[in-house]
């Protein structure tokens, strides 16, 4: 069995013992959905062409070499008004396919083109459709030598520079999940130059200084962090949750939207939230094609020393020797957010637990240019919820284009 197909049944194995009591049961009453078994092998643009939208691919290479792929949905519909391109850019272990995945009725990226917008939707390094570097193998140790830190400082500059060229634009909308808010302040609290391009920061679920994380098996790995980084050092392993599709007759087995206390539901429910009303156990089965697509190791450690640290929205903590020799200090330096001027609209879920609403409600504070930070409607919204419920469009999506056709307006 591969490391990626073991860290699947550990967590898997973590979630059946925290709920091995009881459980709620699934609910009978589905919604008909778009998505279906074939849709769990389909790659990004062949899901895009099943449904009836073109799509472009397209090559960035970044300053430090890394080869990223994006995917462009071009507006199924002509406005009247040229619209400003959309940038989409996924959380942690994901990629582009969270914005298509729950189909044409529901996914983020199809509405926006529905809408007369041309989006874009990012992969950054170390996920699926992002693994190839100039002149590194993806294999080395030197490969996965990142956090999120040269995401934001490296991946969005090249990829933002490559839609305005492109698209002939000046500045775009960009809407980041989780990571994808970090990401972003990472690259307007170093690169402040970049808030120039953008017309409007859409933050969904900011996942920046997060000091409250209740999911109990978040809290787990984080408290065993350094017990796990032995472990991944000693094994050599540089790269963490890699995709792998060996894992796929396992998740069918295991997790067909009949079954009771579906490990795949309950699972996801342990990391993010339970909302099991706006919870389709088909699209979770779909889900599980498509996630989780890697990251780095030293990127899971980032995300710990942030939360252990007390939220602390810094750079990578190496010790107070190799803070010296790297940052000239022997703290980390911490990101200045009074940097990012660019205007912000926040959302966030009630009953999210990975990213808690007084974190969400303390960033916000941190920000010079915030419009809103509203919290869903829904009080059981969690943070998968952003891209995964049922209801997520009526919810949530619809309300962000009014926002979006208010800033278009503004050249």
């Amino acid at each position: 069995m591969g490391v990626a197909n073991r860290w699947w049944v550990i967590l898997h194995l973590l979630g059946w013992m925290i709920v091995a009591s009881g459980g709620s049961e699934l609910d009978e009453n589905l919604v008909e959905g778009w998505f279906n078994d074939e849709d769990t092998e389909l790659l990004v643009p062949e899901l895009i062409t099943k449904y009836g939208y073109k799509v472009e691919g397209h090559t960035v290479i970044t300053e430090d070499g890394y080869v990223l792929k994006m995917f462009r949905i071009p507006p199924k519909r002509q406005s009247m008004l040229k619209r400003k391109p959309v940038l989409l850019v996924h959380g942690v272990l994901a990629s582009s396919a969270d914005y298509v995945i729950s189909g044409p009725n529901s996914s983020l990226a199809y509405l926006l083109s529905d809408n007369g917008y041309d989006v874009w939707l990012a992969n950054v390094r170390g996920s699926r459709y992002s693994k190839e570097h100039t002149t590194l193998p993806v294999e080395s140790k030197e490969y996965w030598d990142f956090t999120w830190h040269e995401i934001g400082y490296y991946d969005l500059p090249a990829m933002i520079d490559h839609v305005l060229n492109v698209t002939n634009s000046e500045k775009l909308f960009y809407i980041g999940h989780s990571q994808g808010t970090i990401v972003y302040f990472v690259m307007t609290s170093t690169r402040p130059e970049y808030n120039d391009k953008i017309a409007l920061m859409t933050a969904l679920s900011p996942a920046v200084g997060l000091q409250h994380v209740r999911s109990p098996i978040l809290r787990f790995l984080l408290n065993n962090v350094d017990k796990i980084k032995k472990i991944f050092d000693a094994l050599n392993i540089h790269e963490f949750m890699p995709y792998s599709n060996q894992r796929l007759p396992l998740v069918r087995a295991l997790c067909q939207p009949d079954v009771r206390n579906n490990p795949c539901v309950r699972v996801l429910e342990l990391v993010a939230g339970p909302n099991r009303a706006m919870l389709d156990p088909r699209l979770v089965l779909t889900y599980q094609g498509h996630f989780p697509q890697g990251a780095s190791v030293k990127q899971m450690l980032h995300h710990a020393q942030v939360v252990n640290g007390g939220g602390r929205f810094r750079q990578f903590d190496y010790g107070w020797e190799g803070n010296w020799e790297r940052y000239g200090s022997l703290e980390p330096p911490a990101y200045n957010l009074t940097a990012s001027t660019a205007p912000v609209l926040i959302y966030y879920g009630l009953n999210d637990w990975m990213v808690h609403p007084r974190d969400a409600q303390r960033f916000s504070k941190q920000l010079p240019s915030v419009i809103a930070a509203v919290p869903v409607a829904n009080r059981k919204f969690t943070h998968m919820d952003f891209m995964l419920a049922k209801n997520v469009r009526k919810e949530l999506y619809e309300k962000i284009l009014p926002v979006l056709e208010k800033y278009d307006r503004v050249r």
